[in-house]
């Protein structure tokens, strides 16, 4: 960009670049939150199924040394393999809640690249835009004192051309 005048219009597109990746951060971001609270409802979900089977192998243990009923220890094993099932069923839900984060995370941090470097564009034309003004600004002082002096350059009397620094040579 340096090689490019600054414009206006380029600086305003900048900016709605910037607000768009902007907006699409935020929202990829809530995405982002959606996905870890889903992971964390999972992982919890498993946890409460592990104390679960816990609970529950040790009330077959209790059973089978008390010399429970058969039907009641088959009943127990049974319970137990469906929660193990669903144990297995929860490992799988928990990987693929962490690949959706890990893709969130990836797009969000894409995105957050993006606002960046659209920030420091943004930055580089306002300053170069800031830039020309300053020296628009400085060319039409000086265009300004110029014709200044040279429209009331004959009614300087020596003394007042001493006083401003001239010492009465005037330029062609």
């Amino acid at each position: 960009m340096s090689q490019n005048p600054a414009n206006p219009q380029r600086l305003q597109t900048l900016r709605n670049l910037l607000e768009q990746a902007q907006q699409e951060g935020n929202r990829v971001a809530v995405q982002l939150k959606r996905a870890q609270a889903e992971q964390a409802q999972a992982e919890a979900k498993l946890r409460q199924l592990q104390q679960f089977a816990e609970q529950y192998q040790r009330q077959l243990g209790d059973i089978e040394r008390g010399g429970g009923a058969w039907s009641a220890v088959r009943d127990m094993r049974s319970f137990l393999d469906r929660i193990g099932a669903a144990q297995a069923v929860q490992h799988k839900e928990i990987e693929g809640a962490r690949e959706r984060c890990a893709e969130q995370m990836r797009a969000w941090t894409a995105l957050r690249q993006k606002e960046k470097a659209y920030e420091v564009l943004l930055a580089q034309e306002q300053g170069l835009l800031l830039a020309q003004q300053r020296k628009r600004q400085q060319v039409d002082l000086q265009d300004w004192s110029l014709n200044r002096r040279d429209a009331f350059g004959d009614s300087f009397t020596d003394s007042q051309n001493s006083r401003f620094g001239d010492t009465g040579t005037r330029r062609s």
